[in-house]
Protein backbone atom coordinates (compact mmCIF):
# COMPACT_ATOMS: atom_id res chain seq x y z
CA UNK A 1 0.00 0.00 0.00
CA UNK A 2 1.26 3.41 -0.98
CA UNK A 3 0.40 4.62 2.63
CA UNK A 4 3.38 1.84 3.87
CA UNK A 5 5.50 3.12 1.62
CA UNK A 6 5.40 7.26 2.86
CA UNK A 7 5.81 5.66 6.53
CA UNK A 8 9.14 3.78 5.40
CA UNK A 9 10.38 6.86 3.35
CA UNK A 10 9.80 9.27 5.75
CA UNK A 11 11.13 6.66 8.72
CA UNK A 12 14.16 6.54 6.22
CA UNK A 13 14.65 10.18 5.36
CA UNK A 14 14.39 11.43 9.43
CA UNK A 15 16.95 8.81 10.67
CA UNK A 16 19.41 9.27 7.82
CA UNK A 17 18.87 13.56 7.68
CA UNK A 18 19.19 13.29 11.79
CA UNK A 19 22.08 11.37 11.83
CA UNK A 20 23.55 13.45 8.88
CA UNK A 21 23.33 16.55 10.58
CA UNK A 22 24.33 15.58 13.94
CA UNK A 23 27.67 13.79 12.20
CA UNK A 24 28.23 17.54 11.41
CA UNK A 25 27.42 19.09 14.58
CA UNK A 26 29.07 16.07 16.57
CA UNK A 27 32.52 16.78 14.53
CA UNK A 28 32.43 20.50 14.61
CA UNK A 29 32.09 19.88 18.44
CA UNK A 30 35.12 17.71 18.35
CA UNK A 31 37.06 20.41 16.70
CA UNK A 32 36.59 22.49 19.57
CA UNK A 33 33.46 24.44 18.34
CA UNK A 34 30.57 25.43 21.09
CA UNK A 35 27.81 26.03 18.32
CA UNK A 36 26.08 22.96 17.71
CA UNK A 37 26.12 22.44 21.17
CA UNK A 38 24.73 25.67 21.79
CA UNK A 39 21.88 25.83 19.14
CA UNK A 40 20.70 22.23 20.44
CA UNK A 41 22.00 20.97 17.13
CA UNK A 42 24.55 17.89 19.22
CA UNK A 43 21.40 15.49 19.26
CA UNK A 44 21.04 12.28 16.72
CA UNK A 45 16.86 12.86 17.18
CA UNK A 46 15.63 14.14 13.94
CA UNK A 47 12.84 16.22 15.00
CA UNK A 48 16.40 18.58 16.20
CA UNK A 49 17.28 19.29 12.16
CA UNK A 50 14.50 18.25 9.91
CA UNK A 51 12.59 21.41 8.83
CA UNK A 52 8.18 20.69 8.73
CA UNK A 53 7.55 22.71 6.21
CA UNK A 54 10.73 21.50 4.09
CA UNK A 55 10.29 17.78 5.37
CA UNK A 56 6.61 17.71 3.86
CA UNK A 57 7.68 19.32 0.73
CA UNK A 58 9.93 15.89 -0.04
CA UNK A 59 6.50 14.38 -0.56
CA UNK A 60 4.17 17.33 -2.48
CA UNK A 61 6.97 17.98 -5.10
CA UNK A 62 9.88 15.49 -4.14
CA UNK A 63 12.19 18.42 -3.13
CA UNK A 64 12.70 19.69 0.27
CA UNK A 65 15.24 20.84 2.99
CA UNK A 66 16.43 20.45 6.74
CA UNK A 67 18.34 22.59 9.13
CA UNK A 68 21.77 22.74 8.20
CA UNK A 69 23.98 23.05 11.36
CA UNK A 70 25.83 26.25 11.79
CA UNK A 71 29.45 26.55 13.02
CA UNK A 72 32.02 28.64 13.32
CA UNK A 73 35.31 27.48 11.82
CA UNK A 74 36.89 30.51 13.76
CA UNK A 75 36.96 27.65 16.38
CA UNK A 76 39.31 25.44 14.61
CA UNK A 77 43.25 25.70 14.49
CA UNK A 78 43.11 24.82 11.09
CA UNK A 79 39.60 26.67 9.31
CA UNK A 80 39.62 25.20 6.13
CA UNK A 81 41.06 22.05 6.77
CA UNK A 82 38.31 21.91 9.54
CA UNK A 83 35.49 23.27 7.22
CA UNK A 84 36.16 20.33 4.87
CA UNK A 85 36.10 17.15 7.86
CA UNK A 86 32.53 18.81 9.41
CA UNK A 87 31.32 18.99 5.34
CA UNK A 88 32.36 15.38 4.78
CA UNK A 89 31.24 13.94 8.28
CA UNK A 90 27.80 14.48 6.75
CA UNK A 91 27.82 12.16 3.37
CA UNK A 92 30.42 9.56 5.25
CA UNK A 93 27.44 8.95 7.92
CA UNK A 94 25.05 8.44 5.28
CA UNK A 95 27.46 5.83 2.77
CA UNK A 96 27.87 4.23 6.60
CA UNK A 97 24.41 3.92 7.30
CA UNK A 98 24.15 2.69 3.49
CA UNK A 99 26.60 -0.21 3.79
CA UNK A 100 24.98 -0.85 7.52
CA UNK A 101 21.52 -1.35 5.77
CA UNK A 102 23.33 -4.27 3.26
CA UNK A 103 25.14 -5.88 5.71
CA UNK A 104 21.37 -6.22 7.62
CA UNK A 105 19.72 -7.42 4.34
CA UNK A 106 22.50 -10.04 3.70
CA UNK A 107 22.81 -11.41 7.33
CA UNK A 108 19.40 -11.84 7.30
CA UNK A 109 18.76 -13.68 3.83
CA UNK A 110 21.77 -15.93 5.08
CA UNK A 111 19.80 -17.05 7.91
CA UNK A 112 16.65 -17.41 5.87
CA UNK A 113 18.51 -19.15 3.31
CA UNK A 114 17.69 -17.03 0.36
CA UNK A 115 20.99 -15.96 -2.23
CA UNK A 116 21.39 -12.98 -3.23
CA UNK A 117 20.37 -13.06 -6.18
CA UNK A 118 16.79 -14.01 -5.35
CA UNK A 119 17.16 -11.10 -2.47
CA UNK A 120 17.21 -8.57 -5.47
CA UNK A 121 13.79 -9.34 -6.25
CA UNK A 122 11.89 -10.81 -3.13
CA UNK A 123 8.77 -9.04 -1.75
CA UNK A 124 9.81 -9.25 1.64
CA UNK A 125 9.01 -6.12 3.34
CA UNK A 126 12.86 -6.57 5.86
CA UNK A 127 14.87 -7.05 3.09
CA UNK A 128 12.86 -3.81 0.84
CA UNK A 129 13.12 -1.57 3.77
CA UNK A 130 16.74 -2.12 4.07
CA UNK A 131 17.12 -2.15 0.20
CA UNK A 132 15.51 1.70 0.23
CA UNK A 133 17.30 2.51 3.20
CA UNK A 134 20.62 2.23 1.91
CA UNK A 135 19.96 3.57 -1.62
CA UNK A 136 18.24 7.00 -0.14
CA UNK A 137 21.57 6.98 1.70
CA UNK A 138 23.60 7.07 -0.68
CA UNK A 139 21.79 9.05 -3.07
CA UNK A 140 22.04 11.52 -0.41
CA UNK A 141 25.69 11.47 -0.12
CA UNK A 142 25.73 11.95 -3.57
CA UNK A 143 24.03 15.07 -3.61
CA UNK A 144 25.00 16.42 -1.01
CA UNK A 145 28.82 16.16 -1.83
CA UNK A 146 27.95 17.60 -5.39
CA UNK A 147 30.13 20.82 -5.59
CA UNK A 148 27.79 23.47 -5.14
CA UNK A 149 26.83 26.18 -2.90
CA UNK A 150 25.24 25.49 0.00
CA UNK A 151 25.65 21.71 -0.12
CA UNK A 152 28.86 20.21 1.77
CA UNK A 153 30.60 19.33 -1.63
CA UNK A 154 31.39 22.94 -1.73
CA UNK A 155 33.88 23.30 0.58
CA UNK A 156 36.23 20.56 -0.91
CA UNK A 157 36.42 23.69 -4.16
CA UNK A 158 36.98 25.82 -0.75
CA UNK A 159 39.68 24.30 0.51
CA UNK A 160 41.65 23.43 -2.94
CA UNK A 161 40.64 27.20 -4.25
CA UNK A 162 40.03 29.73 -1.25
CA UNK A 163 38.58 32.40 -3.62
CA UNK A 164 36.31 30.12 -5.72
CA UNK A 165 34.73 28.98 -2.39
CA UNK A 166 34.24 32.49 -0.74
CA UNK A 167 32.94 33.82 -4.22
CA UNK A 168 30.28 31.08 -4.43
CA UNK A 169 29.58 32.47 0.02
CA UNK A 170 29.16 35.79 -1.60
CA UNK A 171 27.09 34.84 -4.66
CA UNK A 172 25.25 31.99 -2.89
CA UNK A 173 21.75 33.47 -3.09
CA UNK A 174 22.02 33.43 -7.04
CA UNK A 175 23.79 30.12 -7.01
CA UNK A 176 21.23 28.77 -4.96
CA UNK A 177 18.29 29.94 -6.99
CA UNK A 178 19.69 28.44 -10.28
CA UNK A 179 20.76 25.40 -8.57
CA UNK A 180 16.55 25.13 -7.29
CA UNK A 181 15.87 25.81 -11.28
CA UNK A 182 17.93 22.48 -12.16
CA UNK A 183 16.39 20.83 -9.58
CA UNK A 184 12.59 21.54 -10.02
CA UNK A 185 12.72 23.20 -13.39
CA UNK A 186 12.85 21.57 -17.33
CA UNK A 187 16.06 19.89 -16.56
CA UNK A 188 15.32 18.40 -13.84
CA UNK A 189 14.74 14.87 -15.06
CA UNK A 190 18.01 14.74 -16.38
CA UNK A 191 19.34 15.62 -13.00
CA UNK A 192 17.50 12.87 -11.18
CA UNK A 193 18.35 10.68 -13.62
CA UNK A 194 21.67 10.91 -12.87
CA UNK A 195 21.81 11.22 -9.43
CA UNK A 196 19.44 7.45 -9.88
CA UNK A 197 21.57 5.56 -12.33
CA UNK A 198 24.76 6.91 -10.24
CA UNK A 199 22.62 5.83 -6.66
CA UNK A 200 22.21 2.29 -7.92
CA UNK A 201 25.33 1.65 -9.59
CA UNK A 202 26.77 2.44 -5.75
CA UNK A 203 24.58 0.57 -4.38
CA UNK A 204 25.30 -2.71 -6.89
CA UNK A 205 28.97 -2.37 -6.22
CA UNK A 206 28.90 -2.21 -2.27
CA UNK A 207 26.40 -5.21 -2.75
CA UNK A 208 28.43 -7.27 -4.55
CA UNK A 209 31.53 -6.53 -2.33
CA UNK A 210 30.17 -7.05 0.65
CA UNK A 211 27.76 -10.17 -0.93
CA UNK A 212 30.96 -12.01 -1.37
CA UNK A 213 31.57 -11.97 2.32
CA UNK A 214 27.93 -14.14 3.01
CA UNK A 215 28.03 -16.08 -0.32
Amino acid sequence: MWIVEIIQLAIILAVSIGLHEYAHAYTSNKLWDPTPKLQGRLTPNPLRHIDPIGFLMIFLIHFGRWKPVQINPMYYKHPLKGELLVSLAGPATNLALAIAGILIMLIYAKITGVTASEMINMPNMVITFRALFAQINIALAIFNILPIYPLDGYRLIKIIRPQWGFRMEKNGMIITIVFLFLLIGPWSNVFISIISNTTDFIFRIFFTIFGQTFY
